[in-house]
């Protein structure tokens, strides 16, 4: 009983409508405040969640930025992936800015609004039904690109593990994610990647990436028609507790979050459960094709997940109505 009234609780505090109530004074002032930069928008990110729940984040500023002709200015400090003291802009450590020339000169003074969560910019409920993988993924590489470091130590690991076009990706989500999306069991889950296999004869060996070191354990030990590779990621979670609130080092495991989603993104194919590490992958690779084994609920129906799944859906019907027509075809 008391798991579920902690579960609808951590339901209630993740709502965008609870959210957006308690942020509205602080919205208001963060753009009267940037307003005074004249072109430029100056933001600190200071959150207490998920490495790519602030990707999200940076891809709202992004949209808004476009549209009102701005120039973003990111970072983001403290919170779970940097130093207690917030001295470590741990986004520039992890991106490179792409074209650097709309800088601000040293001697332009700045304003810099500091944000928790998404329902201080208050973004969400605008740009969530406008986004749509393809452009946001030319979006976001206009500006960011994973750094010099990251980039080279993918390569290193694709190198050893073999990771390419032949590869079916597989990540697996668990801890936490019970409250934002269906579940799957492990077995019912192996059997999607047997059905993959069998239908892209192409795919010649598998690589899985999971938070869980028991869902590792038990898919490595499985029969599968191909070789099987895992992520190298030492830092996991700790029973029924996500990653990122386990108490590892915060740089530590931003990076392992961003490798083990540009790896997944280097696959020619993907089968998943909802994640927004995984679902990053679609947009660091947008021709990367994706299978969505179930959806996110219907509270936590949120991009990319959300689109992954339509488009997976409109698909299904597709095929099975091409199918009925070929049976008419035969019957008639």
């Amino acid at each position: 009983m008391l798991n579920k009234l902690i579960d609808i609780a951590r339901h209630i505090r993740r709502s965008e409508r609870f959210k957006n109530s308690i942020s509205t004074p602080g919205r208001i002032s963060l753009h009267a405040q940037q307003r005074l930069n004249r072109g430029y928008f100056a933001i600190e990110i200071r959150a207490h969640s998920g490495f790519f729940s602030v990707m999200q984040m940076v891809l709202f500023i992004l949209m808004y930025c476009e549209e009102r002709r701005l120039t973003p200015l990111i970072s983001a400090r403290g919170g779970i992936y940097g130093d207690a003291e917030g001295k470590v802009d741990w986004f520039s450590t992890f991106f490179d800015t792409v074209d650097t020339s709309q800088r601000p000169g040293a001697s332009m003074r700045l304003r810099t609004s500091v944000v928790h969560d998404l329902g201080g910019l208050g973004f969400r409920r605008r740009y969530e039904p406008r986004l749509e993988l393809k452009r946001s993924s030319a979006l976001f590489h206009a500006h960011y690109q994973p750094a010099a470091p990251i980039r080279a130590e993918v390569e290193a690991i694709r190198a050893r593990l073999g990771i390419g076009a032949a590869t079916l990706g597989v990540h697996f989500r668990g801890t936490d994610k019970k409250l934002e999306a269906h579940t799957i069991g492990w077995e019912d889950f192996c059997s999607l990647i047997d059905r993959t296999l069998a239908e892209q004869p192409q795919l010649t060996n598998l690589f899985v990436s999971s938070d869980e070191q028991a869902f590792l354990d038990f898919f490595v030990k499985r029969a599968f028609a191909v070789p099987v590779s895992v992520a190298p990621a030492r830092l996991l979670s700790t029973g029924d507790t996500p990653v990122h609130f386990s108490g590892h080092p915060g740089l530590a495991i931003g990076r392992e979050a961003l490798v083990a989603s540009l790896l997944l993104a280097s696959c020619g194919y993907l089968v998943k459960t909802p994640s927004y590490l995984s679902a990053w992958s679609k947009i660091f690779s947008p021709s990367l094709p994706v299978r969505l084994a179930v959806p996110p609920l219907q509270s936590a129906f949120w991009f990319p997940d959300s689109e992954i799944w339509i488009e997976q859906q409109r698909r299904h019907e597709e095929g099975e109505s091409a199918a009925a027509r070929v049976r008419d075809r035969r019957t008639a």
